[in-house]
C-alpha cells in the first residue's frame, strides 16, 4: 500500500520508483492486483492518474490484512488485528517462560507481526491501550487476561529499552 499526492510530479516519481524497483528485483507489479483510491479530486486529473498508473480506481470500504478500510480509521476496523495479537499472546500461556522470555517474545514475534499494519495506518488509540494492557499483563503474570501488581514502573521499562536502543545504534547520551 503506497500513499502519495495527486500531483503529477508524485505519480511520475511513484511511477519510476516502482520501474526501478522491478528492475533490481526481477518482479513485476501486477496491475490487475493494483488499484487507488482518490478523494476530492475532478472526473479529469482522476482520468489522468488511471491513464498515467495503469490502475483501475476502486472505492471504499477494502480491506488490507485483515483490517477493513473505510476512510478514518476506527476501533472496529483494527479489532480483527488485535484479536489476533491477543489470541497470539494467549497461547504462550502454558509456557513456562521467566519475564525476560516473555518480554522477548513480545519484541520479536508479537511486535513484528504489528510493524507493517501500524506502519501503515494509525492506529486508534483505543486498540493500542488494549493492546499495551495485554503486553503488561502476558509479560508480568504470563496471561493476558490476569493483571499482576508489580514494583517496577511501565515507563522505567521502556526508558532502559530506549536506552538500550539507543547505545546499541551508537547514540550515547
Amino acid at each position: 500500500m503506497v500513499f502519495c499526492k495527486g500531483k503529477l510530479s508524485s505519480l511520475e516519481a511513484l511511477k519510476d520508483l516502482f520501474t526501478i524497483y522491478a528492475t533490481c528485483s526481477s518482479q513485476m507489479m501486477n496491475l490487475r492486483k493494483s488499484c487507488i483510491y482518490v478523494g476530492g479530486i475532478s472526473n479529469s486529473r482522476l482520468n489522468h492518474i488511471v491513464n498515467l498508473s495503469g490502475f483501475t480506481v476502486s472505492t471504499l470500504p477494502f480491506t488490507y490484512i485483515e483490517a477493513s478500510f473505510k476512510g478514518k480509521p476506527k476501533c472496529i476496523h483494527f479489532q480483527p488485528i488485535a484479536d489476533k495479537f491477543k489470541a497470539k499472546i494467549a497461547n504462550w500461556k502454558a509456557s513456562l517462560l521467566s519475564i525476560a522470555g516473555r518480554v522477548q517474545l513480545v519484541k520479536s514475534d508479537v511486535q513484528s507481526m504489528l510493524l507493517h499494519t501500524m506502519s501503515i495506518y494509525s492506529c486508534p488509540i483505543k486498540i493500542l491501550r488494549d493492546m499495551e494492557k495485554w503486553i503488561k499483563n502476558f509479560i508480568w503474570s504470563g496471561d493476558v487476561t490476569k493483571r499482576k501488581m508489580v514494583t517496577v514502573a511501565w515507563k522505567k521499562i521502556y526508558a532502559a529499552y530506549d536506552e538500550g536502543v539507543s547505545r546499541a545504534m551508537g547514540n550515547h547520551h
